[in-house]
């Protein structure tokens, strides 16, 4: 069993090898099975010129035998306090708790938040320019990642979400969608951090197809409506996320080349 201040401690000492005192916050559940960190190691990147983002060091674990020791960039957008979690798989560690306490992932993880920065604002370019078909398709992209799980009102605290992210309904971008996923989470949210720690991962699935490419917005649209489709249309075990949904479903289809 991996202790948490082993790990705390071992991530403090790498800051500071790079000469840098981190700051923040760590939360543990009452059976202490889970442990989550965010820590600040102060380096700054930007979105655009008013969307400046404090890059710092999620660290995730628990004692439970289910959950491994994860280290992933975290960050906190600041025009809105919105936590953040790695969308760059190059820049995730991770070990299993069959094994003993490595240090040296630990400190290839705070090298990796240090030295990466132009990396990370690249990543945020890219999303930038990549839009999905319209808000209805964001909103159905969203709750394809699964997030809705940890909102209480998933469908309006995700619209609210969209609305103030979103510039223009009609060509959402991966960031403004993925901003709206990390919004409603941080703001709409009563789950503790050790809980959505997961949805934040989720959501950046927006940004991260697992090859360490950002994903095809059509590609993301698509299979986010044909699931919706089959659920709602074909089987017609579900209800309507909203009322104009069916309209929206069609149409989409259409769009996306899907026979009905």
């Amino acid at each position: 069993m991996i202790q948490y201040g082993d790990i705390l401690e071992t991530v403090g000492d790498a800051a500071e090898r790079h000469g840098i005192q981190p700051e923040g916050q760590v939360s543990v559940s009452p059976t202490a099975h889970k442990m989550t960190a965010d820590l600040d190691l102060g380096s700054k990147v930007y979105a655009d010129q008013d969307d400046a983002i404090e890059l710092g060091l999620r660290v995730r674990s628990g004692h439970s035998g289910f959950h491994g020791l994860k280290y992933d960039v975290g960050a906190e957008r600041q025009v809105c306090s919105n936590g953040m979690t790695s969308f760059i798989s190059e820049l995730g560690f991770e070990q299993t708790h069959g094994e003993p306490f490595q240090p040296g992932v630990a400190y290839n993880a705070v090298d990796a938040v240090v030295e990466s920065p132009a990396e990370i604002e690249h990543r945020l370019a890219q999303a930038q320019n990549r839009e999905l078909l319209n808000q209805d398709e964001a909103l159905l992209v969203l709750l394809d990642t699964g997030i809705d799980r940890y909102l209480e009102d998933p469908v309006p605290d995700l619209l609210n979400a969209l609305q103030s992210e979103v510039e223009d309904s009609e060509n959402p971008t991966l960031w403004e969608t993925y901003n709206a996923g990390t919004r409603a989470l941080t703001h709409y949210s009563s789950e503790p951090e050790y809980d959505l720690a997961e949805g934040f991962e989720r959501a950046a699935r927006l940004l991260e197809n697992g090859t360490n490419q950002i994903p095809d917005p059509e590609t993301l649209g698509k299979t986010a409506v044909d699931r919706r489709t089959r659920d709602l249309i074909e089987s017609g075990d579900s209800e309507p996320y909203w009322p104009e949904e069916r309209k929206s479903l069609r149409e989409l289809m259409e769009k996306h080349g899907i026979e009905a």
